[in-house]
């Protein structure tokens, strides 16, 4: 287990509708149709990697999976917070970004045909073979951290779902970490470096600038590592999820613009809190506690920002057996506590979880599906997943 931490510590970080037809009285257009997606990640020599889209029933059931091909290679793992998959849905296209850690590539998928549009390079120096790369999007441009040139790359989003690079930075912590989460909200992008540190960017024009508040976060001195983030819908928070021995999480009050001294909560005894996602209704934060095969969901008070301890699940399927760690989480819905919860399982035989919430009365519970995990036919190294249509964050 000591060797397992380790390298943890060194090596890894929307709503569905109906809407009427103003031209056809009383008939309704077909409810947008939900899949589950998960970037493959296979290494060079493997196979060239692939996304596999799961058809989400109305029940957070997956059903028989569809494989489209990258014709590029993954990295085969790497940061646990390095989201590899980034969705967008806008009132003209709905677009999967899926990072290509060996190629150096993000690649594009037309979530509609599910056909592969291409792949789009950075500068030629940007490299994510290490560690993979990490993907966030606003819709205007899509963010690439590649792991091992230790670069965030910034591209333009193209009609049809291309992308154009525009230029990237170096940026780097207070102790010479490393990019490992990346979250966005309107012109603010946040970031983790996983040594301790943390800093927020202006992104109004593109090309990330630093807004001079890179800063220890409280946990750092405790031995508490910021690598996963999300932020509030209204952008009054910024939300990190800690490599620690227990479950910990830190809230900063980004209301002003900046990032300001984070508020560390104890809120479990399960060994890390890597990754952490907000329900929908932002009354629950989920966090997988990669370290012992769980998942913790905490109470969130989105007006203070407070966080209360919820409850743990029991250890998901499989865990120490078929797979090895907990990484990526997304949720069915995007109303409520999202309904089902999602988590991607990596190792030998990589899948993804299927967790139902409940949360009644101020008490929750966590219970994994009977037909879960979801196996992913075509992949050994998955870390990470999304959901169309994405939250609406």
């Amino acid at each position: 287990m000591k060797t397992k931490y380790l390298f943890l510590m060194l090596a890894l970080s929307g709503a569905v509708f109906a809407a009427s037809d103003p031209a056809a009285k009383g008939s309704n257009k077909p409810a947008t149709p939900s899949y589950l997606i998960t970037n493959d990640d296979l290494p060079f020599k493997t196979a060239a990697t692939s996304g596999t889209f799961f058809p989400v029933a109305s029940d957070g059931t997956l059903g028989a999976s569809n494989r489209v091909s990258l014709g590029g290679s993954g990295s085969g793992g790497g940061y646990f917070t390095a989201g590899r998959v980034s969705v967008l849905q806008s009132s003209t296209q709905a677009c999967a970004y899926l990072s290509l850690g060996g190629a150096g590539e993000v690649g594009a998928v037309d979530i509609n045909s599910q056909q592969d549009i291409g792949n789009f390079a950075a500068n030629s120096a940007d490299s994510g073979v290490a560690n993979g790369i990490g993907l966030v999007n606003n819709g205007t441009y899509v963010y690439a951290s590649f792991s091992t040139s230790n670069t965030v790359a910034t591209f333009a989003v193209l009609p049809g779902c291309a992308l154009s690079f525009l230029g990237d930075i170096s940026p780097i912590g207070k102790h010479l970490g490393h990019t490992k989460g990346m979250a966005l909200h309107g012109t603010m992008m946040v970031v983790a470096y996983g040594d301790g540190s943390i800093e927020s960017f202006d992104i109004s024009g593109g090309i990330p600038v630093s807004h001079g508040d890179l800063q220890d976060a409280s946990g750092y001195t405790v031995d508490r590592f910021p690598t996963g983030v999300d932020i509030t819908q209204d952008g009054h928070y910024a939300i990190f999820g800690d490599v620690s021995a227990f479950t910990t999480v830190e809230v900063s009050d980004i209301s002003s613009g900046k990032l300001t001294k984070t508020v560390l909560y104890n809120v479990g005894t399960q060994q890390n809190s890597n990754n952490v996602y907000l329900s929908p209704d932002e009354t629950l934060l989920y966090i997988a506690n990669t370290g012992t095969g769980r998942i913790t969901a905490a109470f969130f008070d989105k007006t203070t920002g407070k966080v209360t301890p919820g409850c743990t699940s029991a250890t998901l399927k499989g865990f120490d057996t078929k797979w090895v760690f907990l990484a990526s989480l997304a949720t069915q819905l995007n109303t409520g506590t999202g309904s089902v919860l999602y988590a991607a399982e990596y190792g030998p035989s990589s899948g993804v979880a299927v967790v139902n919430v409940t949360s009644t009365g101020g008490a929750c519970s966590l219970t994994e599906a009977a037909k879960s995990p979801m196996m992913d036919p075509d992949s050994t190294s998955l870390l990470s997943i999304g959901v169309y249509p994405p939250r609406s964050f």
